[in-house]
């Protein structure tokens, strides 16, 4: 039999979720660090469930809901963002 996964509080207002929710109900923050990158007509998305810090996929580096929702705060802003940078020297 599977183990069931534990419920974690909300990571801004630490309200305890109900057992299918993916937003908080309190605050409507995110409950699980998933990628940002979606699924659209050109690409597969990725949604990997990332850990709680994380500001950036482990598995693919684009932003995660946690970074998108000022929850986490990457060290490195444009990291991930390299025209950001590059545009100051070209």
């Amino acid at each position: 039999m599977a183990k069931k996964e534990e419920l974690e509080p909300c990571v801004r207002c630490f309200k305890m979720p109900d057992e299918n929710d993916k937003y908080c109900t309190d605050c409507g923050a995110p409950l699980q660090n998933r990628c940002f990158d979606a699924h659209g007509p050109l690409k597969k998305g990725c949604s990997f469930v990332n850990a709680k810090t994380a500001a950036y996929c482990a598995k693919c580096g684009e932003p995660t809901l946690f970074n998108l929702h000022g929850l986490v705060t990457p060290a490195y802003p444009t990291a991930s963002r390299p025209n950001v940078w590059l545009g100051k020297f070209l």
